[in-house]
């Protein structure tokens, strides 16, 4: 029993290590740190996680009080109990997680009214190159090719008058990260805005992270274009942007006809509702968006790429807002659900439809990603039907 015991304190011990360091990485990937310094704290945390199963190994020794051979805590080094509390102690948030995500966030994560699985187009083609094409190879359930287009509904409550009162629903189609950086390819995207133009709306939002690699702008930028044609185009920069030319960037994509809500809110009449769409691209680029609480609109509507700035927009007087940035945590694994997700909440909004008692918060999942892995979290995008009740 005691050998048991002393095996269980070990493994423990190894998910606490690796949960600790997993919330490191999260919170630090929601600050504005420059890429080079997270590329940086991300190799120790790589090096971290191979070595600790080495240092547990050496720590507990293989002499008779080795825990490998039924000793007790209390019989290792003081330096080994210290190091064995402190990872284990990592063990709590990691099963609060668990159960927040099978009790409240797995549901809210899939929520969708209808959905429809798309493979955009075949990983063999100009989709996966590289490194993608190895991920592929290694991972054949890998979804980064698949596009879920999903639709849901949004019922907002606003606690004031309204103007007009009109009871029609609003069709919002929500883009996110699209990083464009060569892969996947350019019929990806394609196959996307296809999609969208075949879909009824009334507003196009996008909620930051072009690109990746400048060179793809005009690519980007051209794909995009047809979107402006077919309803209203507003949109907001990422922190991927923000590792550029950030400020070109944004003058490049409004002169293709879309609007930059950052600085300069747009007011608007959707569908007999008067709408105040503003942005917020916190914390790496401008100041917090305006307050709106009273801005006499039906609909007030904040783009955000890091959800992280939800209880701001709740505070602003703001019904709804829409973010990204998290991409769902990319991998979602049997049972834990998703582990990295770059937000000062970690998983907990990692996306999904989240009613935050005065305002709506939706988090899109986002079309691409810097690396091309995707698992149990397709990309996505969304078609999100707003009544104001």
């Amino acid at each position: 029993m005691q050998l048991l015991i002393g095996w269980l304190i070990l493994l423990l011990s190894l998910a606490g290590h690796t949960e600790l360091w997993v919330l490191a990485v999260n919170r630090s990937h929601a600050l504005p740190i420059k890429a080079y310094k997270l590329r940086k704290f991300r190799t120790v945390h790589d090096i971290a996680i191979v070595v600790f199963p080495l240092v547990l190994l050496l720590g507990t020794g293989l002499g008779e009080t080795s825990l490998l051979r039924g000793g007790s805590v209390a019989q290792q080094p003081g330096w080994f109990q210290l190091i064995l509390g402190i990872t284990i102690a990592g063990c709590i948030p990691l099963t609060i997680a668990i159960l927040r995500w099978h009790f409240i966030r797995h549901g809210q994560f899939h929520s969708a009214v209808t959905r429809e699985v798309v493979s955009a187009v075949s990983v063999k083609g100009d989709s996966a190159r590289g490194r993608a094409r190895t991920l592929t190879k290694v991972w054949p359930w890998n979804e980064f090719c698949q596009i879920e287009f999903n639709q849901k509904r949004v019922a907002l409550s606003p606690k004031r008058l309204r103007p007009n009162g009109s009871n029609e629903p609003v069709r919002i189609l929500h883009l996110s990260d699209l990083h464009f950086i060569g892969c996947p390819g350019s019929a990806f995207y394609r196959c996307a805005v296809e999609l969208a133009l075949k879909q009824p709306l009334d507003l196009v939002v996008f909620t930051g992270d072009l690109i990746d690699e400048p060179a793809l702008l005009p690519e980007a930028i051209e794909i995009l274009r047809p979107l402006t044609s077919h309803a209203p185009c507003v949109f907001i920069l990422g922190n991927h942007d923000w590792r550029y030319e950030f400020e070109q960037i944004r003058d490049d994509v409004e002169q293709s006809g879309w609007k930059c809500v950052t600085d300069q809110p747009l007011l608007t009449t959707v569908r007999g509702h008067r709408m105040l769409i503003a942005g917020s691209e916190m914390p790496w680029m401008r100041e917090h968006p305006p307050a709106v609480t009273e801005s006499g609109c039906d609909i007030n509507l904040l783009l955000s790429h890091s959800p992280d700035q939800f209880k701001l927009a709740r505070q602003l007087g703001y019904d709804l807002m829409l973010s990204g940035h998290t991409h769902g945590g990319q991998v979602v694994l049997p049972l834990i659900g998703p582990v990295y997700s770059p937000s000062l909440y970690g998983v907990s909004y990692a996306a999904g439809l989240f009613d935050l008692g005065p305002m709506t918060l939706h988090v899109s999942r986002g079309l691409g990603a810097k690396d091309p892995m995707r698992w149990r979290c397709r990309p996505e995008m969304t078609v999100l039907e707003v009544v104001v009740k």
